[in-house]
């Protein structure tokens, strides 16, 4: 973490990723636990997905959907979609639903106000695809200071190529780090990260996650968000989890005292450590 961030770091903040499927399964549970987390003091930045209803705009306009890795193929012809869909429907409607409950949300791309800048990735396989270079931490704090509920879509801006497309989790995981958050957690549709048997690991470190990817355990959706979790622990976030879809698992995390890490806790989740 830079100079610049650690003096404008919050430790109260966390993190949250949704995947848009979870959203469109429970999104309304999921919602209120975010509320009431804000209502009772929380300090909240939302990072949301929506692959799957990016996915179904592509197949009606005849584009194909690929995927590397667990990251989106985004082409010249897909990536004003995702501008539309990921920075527009889904965006909006994740907005107007914490409105409705009292969140004053403020629905952002993670290009607007300058909040990040991000560079293409290696290579021309993902095509307009990126990762995050650097965080203007000053501004979502400055946000968050204010009482606002800041609602990201996973779009950043590359002052030499323009729009790129930025997986949910990466940048999720960028955030955390950049803006010296309390924690991260990554809401996804399978119960945490699972082991070679199957099962949900309750701890996994580092190393084990190199060992889940390299043996192929872990695989597709899976591989951004371990490196998610990576990026965070690196910038020593103090809390980092992959939950799986359980609404109520993540209400009690939120209300976890401040400035203590939440430790065992019933649900289909993943802690994380280094």
């Amino acid at each position: 973490m830079s100079a610049r961030a650690r003096a404008a770091s919050s430790r109260r903040l966390t993190v949250l990723k949704v995947g848009g499927s979870i959203f469109e399964r429970d999104g309304g549970a999921i919602l209120d636990a975010v509320a009431r987390a804000w209502e009772a003091g929380g300090e909240i930045l939302l990072v949301h997905g929506g692959g799957r209803e990016l996915s179904r705009w592509l197949r009606r306009l005849g584009i194909e959907s690929r995927f590397v890795d667990g990251q989106r193929v985004t082409t010249a012809d897909a990536l004003p979609v995702a501008l539309m869909v990921l920075g527009g429907l889904v965006n909006r409607r994740t907005v107007e639903d914490l409105l409705r409950r009292g969140c004053p949300a403020v629905g952002l791309t993670a290009a607007d106000g300058g909040g990040t800048l991000a560079a293409p990735l290696d290579g021309a396989a993902l095509g307009a695809v990126g990762r995050i270079v650097s965080v203007n931490a000053p501004f979502y704090l400055r946000l968050i200071a204010e009482r606002r509920l800041p609602v990201l879509a996973s779009l950043s801006w590359c002052p030499e190529r323009g729009w790129l497309n930025v997986n949910a989790d990466l940048l999720a995981g960028a955030l955390a780090a950049g803006l010296g958050a309390r924690r991260l957690l990554l809401m996804t549709d399978v119960p945490g990260v699972r082991g070679a048997d199957g099962s949900t690991l309750d701890i996994v470190t580092l190393a084990q996650m190199r060992d889940l990817v390299d043996d192929g355990v872990a695989r597709d959706g899976m591989i951004p968000k371990l490196e998610a979790c990576r990026i965070a622990l690196g910038a020593r976030v103090p809390e980092v989890r992959v939950l799986g879809p359980d609404a109520a698992g993540l209400a009690r995390l939120l209300a976890a005292p401040e400035g203590r890490r939440a430790g065992r806790t019933r649900g289909p989740m993943t802690r994380v450590e280094a």
